[in-house]
């Protein structure tokens, strides 16, 4: 009968009140009873990890997860690390973490060869360490797991490990030094490979039928080869070495893909996708980036999100959408008809979410109010996420250019920071209407519309949480502002509520 130890979690930076590279920096003001105490209370801690770890490596007691974070500050930590680490691969641990991330010493650890031939590691984690590729045999026959992250070791090394991982499922490699060529072939059961901030990196090549996600982010040139991923369905990527050609060639040959994201791809210019699988799709664009134009054939997208500081010219079948996000980022620019078509193209999204630091950038000029169509008239629910709703705005300016923009909302959404937890809150304002019937000639207001607008057929609006970072008189004279607003511009508005409480009872959610 064995005996299981869940986890053992071991934090030696931190240990006591001051951590040894803080003794190390003040001892100068720390007096000398003092770091006697601290050294005697690490001593001490240090004996009973090392007692009770070889007590359960005798008993063959099971550790299932191990996980160390130590400074290595001086050397003769090492024959420590390595005895703790001997101690729990002889209880057969299955999740190992191993993370040297604090002190001077730790690129020079060498990780010990009983961790690469460990039979009963399920999921291998290691963080600033150094990895041999003259180190003998590796089998890691139960590993499904692999993190690599600012490690030292070359490319055969890396090979070595995922040829001698069988079952390898899920790998993740972040900033390591030495990796310049990634190789990978008969990865039968790898689903899910994150390649991120390693700089080195020249060239990646990838050979994973049944491989499900990929995340690839490079900030230098590297050749990426995918063509024999094609059950690939989720697929992230920020590299500068990607072109028009590379992405249409390799979106041709992936048919279940569902989810794409771009960004940090500055030479794509004319960015053309054509899928019936793709469910998803995020795109960022920057000012570095070459990018002209934008052409989706996607009739089964249900989520959209671009971000960017301007819009570039977009065509697309109509698109049904579950949600469409539109993420401004400085420096953002003016408002202006390429715009105000851009979000005409999302007008069918059940939820239409704008985001922006700051509120005053969503109030649209009234010049373009006055000679375009609202685009967004078939959305339902709109939200707006925004770093700050007070500075130079006053909330009916920009409540009045939201509903420009979507004329008939069954509910709005504002979300904004608070400095306290939950850290975000939401004031929302709930609509009802009579049916939209429009008598006569069409209002000004209503001119390019095929419906009329809210001020027409509003019955009621509820706003619930709403709260103003200021004082109890802002708070009122902004509810008094909104209510007269909607009063004097909709005819047969019959209810008009506020459902206030408290900010401070968001500390007991």
């Amino acid at each position: 009968m064995s005996t299981s130890i869940p986890v053992l979690e071991l934090n030696t930076t931190s240990f006591g009140s001051t951590s040894w590279r803080e003794v190390g920096k003040k001892k100068r003001n720390i007096p000398r009873q003092q770091r006697l105490d601290i050294q005697r209370k690490n001593t001490d801690f240090y004996n009973f990890v090392d007692k009770t770890l070889q007590s359960l490596s005798k008993k063959r007691l099971h550790v299932k997860k191990f996980t160390l974070t130590d400074s290595l500050d001086k050397g003769k930590s090492v024959s420590r690390i390595d005895r703790w680490i001997s101690f729990v691969i002889e209880s057969d641990v299955e999740e190992l973490s191993l993370n040297f991330d604090q002190g001077w010493y730790c690129r020079k650890y060498q990780l010990p060869q009983c961790v690469l031939v460990a039979k009963s590691i399920i999921a291998l984690t290691l963080c600033q360490c150094k990895l041999e590729s003259s180190c003998g045999d590796i089998n890691l026959s139960s590993l499904k797991k692999l993190s690599l992250c600012d490690i030292i070791g070359d490319d055969r090394i890396i090979q070595k490990i995922v040829a001698g991982s069988p079952v390898i499922e899920d790998m993740r490699f972040t900033s390591c030094l030495g990796l310049k060529s990634i190789k990978f072939e008969g990865l039968t059961k790898a689903m899910s490979i994150e390649l991120t901030y390693n700089g080195d990196l020249e060239r990646v090549e990838l050979e994973a039928p049944n491989l499900y996600s990929l995340y690839i982010h490079q900030k230098k040139q590297c050749e990426i080869n995918l063509v024999s991923c094609s059950n690939l369905k989720m697929l992230a990527l920020s590299a500068p070495s990607i072109t028009d050609k590379w992405l249409h060639d390799h979106l041709s040959q992936l048919p279940l893909i569902e989810y794409l994201n771009i960004h940090g791809c500055h030479k794509l210019e004319r960015l053309k996708i054509s899928s019936h699988s793709l469910k998803t799709f995020y795109m960022m664009y920057s000012k570095k980036d070459e990018l002209v134009e934008i052409d989706i054939d996607t009739p089964n997208l249900r989520n959209f999100a671009y971000c960017g500081h301007t819009v570039k010219p977009f065509s697309s079948t109509k698109m049904a959408l579950s949600e469409a996000i539109y993420q401004m980022v400085q420096p953002i620019a003016p408002w202006n008809v390429e715009k105000i078509e851009f979000l005409a193209k999302l007008n069918n999204s059940k939820l239409l979410t704008l985001v922006t630091q700051l509120a005053k950038d969503m109030v649209i000029p009234q010049k373009l109010r006055q000679t375009l169509p609202s685009p967004s008239y078939n959305v339902k629910q709109l939200k707006l996420e925004t770093g700050n709703l007070v500075i130079g705005l006053d909330i009916v300016e920009l409540i009045d250019s939201l509903l420009w923009i979507a004329p008939l909302p069954e509910i709005l959404l504002i979300v904004l920071p608070i400095d306290m937890e939950p850290w975000m809150d939401t004031i929302c304002f709930k609509f009802s209407y009579e049916k939209p019937i429009l008598k006569g000639k069409k209002p000004s207001c209503c001119k390019f519309l095929p419906v009329p607008c809210w001020r027409h057929c509003l019955k009621s609006v509820t706003i619930e949480n709403f709260r103003v970072l200021g004082d109890e008189e802002t708070l009122k004279a902004k509810e008094a502002s909104l209510e007269k607003y909607f009063k004097e511009n909709a005819e047969i508005l019959e209810t008009f509520q506020f459902l206030r409480s408290d900010i401070s009872a968001l500390k007991d959610l």
